[in-house]
């Protein structure tokens, strides 16, 4: 374990605050491992009907850490694709395969690795002038490959990545990638609220539906609807979709338990 994550718990919310501010929390080997042990925790707690990932100080991640990474205290395998497969995209594909709302805070920067976690949330809340970026081009590394351009499109991807600039928070929003775009002040209350609000929402048919879209970004629109069907027939058997007829008949707000 180490340092520089601190996880805490707060109404159904667990919340995963990368800190290690003094270096804009970039990544490292024993941060990437503490991230992913956090999500699995969130994927196997009943408890936890939503996550709130941030971090904290003045930006929320620059990235990989590529001074620290490969050093006596923060080894690397030798193989390199075991090293990058073990890196940053661990905690991207644990993201998008927990089937509960995941919500990320972005103050000043997110970039590299910062982006692609905030991208594979389920949704953004950022201050108005946060700065998004892939620049591993500007490393001589390729990467960045996935995430953006399914997010937006090749030519907004290629723009990025083959230039390794960076878009504003205006750009991010109008592209649709932002829930909301906030003074910078109020990025960590807003977020917060947002993932307290989807915590006490039906939260297994927001799983539900998440893996559908997951599923059905690779398929046909026959077979996409097929996958919505199922999670449609699994969604009527919670006892969350019997609270919310209830609530209907008596004209009340329901009262969602995530099951």
């Amino acid at each position: 374990m180490t340092d520089r994550i601190r996880i805490t718990r707060t109404r159904g919310v667990l919340e995963i605050t990368l800190a290690r501010p003094d270096a804009l929390n970039a990544l490292e080997n024993s941060m990437i491992a503490a991230i992913c042990d956090a999500l699995d925790q969130a994927a196997s707690d009943s408890a936890v009907r939503a996550v709130l990932v941030r971090g904290e100080g003045k930006a929320f991640c620059a990235g990989d850490d590529l001074v620290d990474m490969g050093t006596a205290e923060h080894p690397e395998p030798d193989d390199l694709h075991a090293r990058y497969a073990g890196g940053y995209p661990r905690i991207v594909t644990k993201i998008l395969e927990l089937d509960k709302p995941v919500v990320c805070a972005v103050q000043r920067y997110a970039l590299g690795a910062g982006f692609e976690i905030a991208l594979a949330s389920d949704l953004i809340v950022a201050d108005e002038g946060a700065r998004f970026g892939l620049p591993f081009v500007l490393r001589g590394i390729a990467a960045g490959t996935t995430m953006l351009v399914r997010r937006t499109s090749w030519h907004v991807a290629m723009g990025v990545l083959a230039t390794g600039g960076m878009m504003d928070a205006a750009t991010a929003d109008r592209l649709g990638l932002l829930a909301r775009r906030v003074p910078a002040d109020e990025v960590q209350d807003v977020a917060a609220e947002l993932a307290g609000s989807l915590a006490g929402s039906a939260t297994r048919a927001i799983g539900l539906m998440k893996s559908a879209m997951r599923s059905g970004e690779t398929l046909s629109v026959g077979e996409a609807f097929d996958l919505q069907v199922e999670a449609t027939a699994a969604s009527a058997q919670t006892d969350d979709f019997a609270e919310g007829k209830r609530a209907f008949a008596e004209k009340r707000d329901p009262q969602f338990e995530g099951r």
